[in-house]
């Protein structure tokens, strides 16, 4: 609660302006009278409001829209119905990790955090282990019914939250609407059809189709050479991208690859360049790639510049990896139709499995700045229930939002010149918000055209997707194995990227053993054997 006198207010303050980058500071009206202390507090452990008497809370915020939580109607309506005032501390996600140092550093901790991902797995760690983050487990217990309500439904994801040490140090925002498939693989059928060909099922037929696109003027323009047979991301800028990267289509080569390279193979955790499908499959994409059927720019171009070609009126791409149709080709999504995954030499087909349905185990957290946190537990435990989650992320009622005549929900219709999201960010906290939208909410919702492919996609792509066992679970590290982890990583990370670059744009794996014999003196088995140790630790977890 609010303990600050003026001058350490008014210092916070013009560190807040420093750091927020464009999120707009809302102006303090608080007075002397305002600060309510302890004793003056009436608690209500049931109903609202929660407190009898008003009181002030600062939360450091984050927003990917850029906008000001204290405005958004979403919160004012808390505020009014809870009587927890809170005072926001708001910063642009481009600028909060500099200024989550200096919070933490400093002596004006907030009382809480709140916007998925505003603590990162590292933040929760440490700073739980150092007391800053106060222990969460009885409070969820006692005076958070909803929460609790999510966690007991699905112990997957109490697990998930939980430290190695037991405690459940912040709060998740969780999505079951999110699909089991982020990379999926598009062809353009209108260039399969003008040249009388078939969607491909194995590698020799899809490059024979990729040939085929570079070899004829697809788009009509007269310009040959202006085809793009297939286009992905592997940035090193953005290396772990789960939509648009080509970790699925190892799955061709006998050994499916993940964004940090490590999998689950019968309860063995798997580095994947050290198997011999991840160099099979490096060779083929290098062979791809000197037969000009791979876009020149996938180890370069950001997410504007790959959408903008997917997206380009003259048509110019043959196959893309991407999240959706509507998302990724936009006005040009008719033309292509998803893919299924290569057969192998065995005839198998595979695809990587994603548990995305906890976005953000870092999404809410007191600090041991906080009195009566059981208030704060409260307020936040509102946020849970199950029709706010579902205003929360999908937009408020009455404003993105109405109700049907059976009791459901459907998105309602923009007005002319707005979009869908505008309608949910303007009012509510939206993709920075912390929710559970769990499947009994999304059984009342009419999906809207974009959640519609949504499923249908993961329909089309479930026959094919491993076990969730086989791909690496989003555990916690120890603060021990966090560090020697980093120390690891850092140098095995941007070694494997390198060479990964580099195989493909040369054609394919020139030395293997050179490349195992380095990983070996980077000491990958001791950073195997941490993410095996913590893997264990998981599963045996209650």
């Amino acid at each position: 609660m609010k303990k600050k006198t003026v001058w350490a207010a008014l210092a916070a303050a013009v560190v807040a302006v420093n750091l927020a980058g464009c999120v707009p500071q809302a102006e303090s009206k608080e007075t002397e009278t305002d600060k309510t202390t302890e004793t003056e507090v009436t608690f209500n452990k049931e109903g609202l409001p929660i407190t009898a008497q008003p009181v002030h809370y600062d939360i450091a915020g984050i927003s990917v829209r850029n906008k000001n939580f204290k405005e958004l109607e979403y919160f004012k309506t808390l505020e009014e119905e809870t009587n927890v005032i809170i005072d926001w501390n708001m910063a642009a996600s481009e600028a909060w990790s500099e200024k989550k140092s200096l919070l933490f550093a400093g002596s004006e901790l907030p009382d809480a955090f709140y916007g998925q991902n505003i603590l990162t797995d590292v933040d929760i760690i440490k700073y739980g282990s150092q007391g800053i983050l106060i222990p969460l487990n009885d409070l969820i217990d006692t005076y958070a019914p909803n929460l609790k309500a999510v966690l007991d439904s699905n112990p997957e994801y109490r697990k998930q939250i939980t430290a190695p040490d037991g405690n459940i140090y912040a709060l998740p925002a969780i999505n079951e609407l999110n699909p089991s498939t982020y990379d999926k693989l598009f062809i353009n059928k209108t260039w399969l059809d003008k040249l009388g060909l078939e969607v491909p099922e194995t590698p020799e037929e899809f490059e024979a189709v990729l040939q085929a696109f570079k070899d004829n003027d697809m788009n009509g323009n007269g310009d040959t050479s202006d085809e793009i047979p297939f286009t992905f991301r592997y940035n090193s800028a953005d290396p772990y991208n789960r939509q648009q990267g080509i970790q699925s289509m190892f799955g061709t080569f006998g050994q499916l690859d993940d964004i940090y390279h490590f999998v689950v193979n019968n309860g063995k955790v798997v580095y994947t360049p050290t198997t011999d499908g991840y160099r099979d499959a490096m060779n083929w994409f290098g062979s791809l790639y000197k037969k000009g059927l791979i876009d020149k720019e996938v180890f370069t171009h950001d997410a504007n510049v790959y959408a903008s070609k997917v997206q380009n009126p003259e048509k110019t791409v043959g196959v893309f990896m991407g999240w959706s149709r509507n998302s990724t080709a936009g006005n040009n999504k008719d033309d292509y139709i998803p893919m299924a995954p290569l057969k192998g030499s065995s005839g198998e087909q595979v695809w990587r499995t994603v548990d995305a349905d906890v976005m953000s185990r870092g999404a809410f957290a007191i600090t041991k700045q906080a009195e009566k946190p059981e208030i704060l537990m409260r307020w936040i435990d509102q946020s849970y229930e199950p029709e706010t989650s579902l205003e929360i992320g999908q937009g408020l009622l009455g404003r993105a939002l109405e109700k049907t005549e059976d009791g459901g929900y459907r998105q309602m219709k923009p007005q002319e010149g707005m979009l869908l999201d505008t309608m949910i960010h303007d009012y509510s906290p939206g993709n920075s918000g912390v929710f559970a939208i769990t499947q009994t909410m999304i059984d009342k919702l009419e999906l809207n055209e974009n959640l519609q492919e949504r499923k249908e996609l993961d329909e089309f792509y479930a026959p094919y997707n491993v076990p969730l066992e086989n791909m690496y679970p989003n555990v916690f590290f120890t603060e021990e194995e966090i560090e020697e982890i980093g120390v690891l990583q850092t140098d095995i990370d941007a070694y494997v990227m390198k060479m990964y670059a580099q195989w493909i744009v040369e054609g394919g794996v020139d030395d293997w053993d050179g490349f195992q014999k380095q990983l070996e003196k980077m000491n990958v088995g001791r950073y195997i054997e941490l993410y095996q140790k913590a893997y264990d630790r998981y599963v045996k977890a209650e």
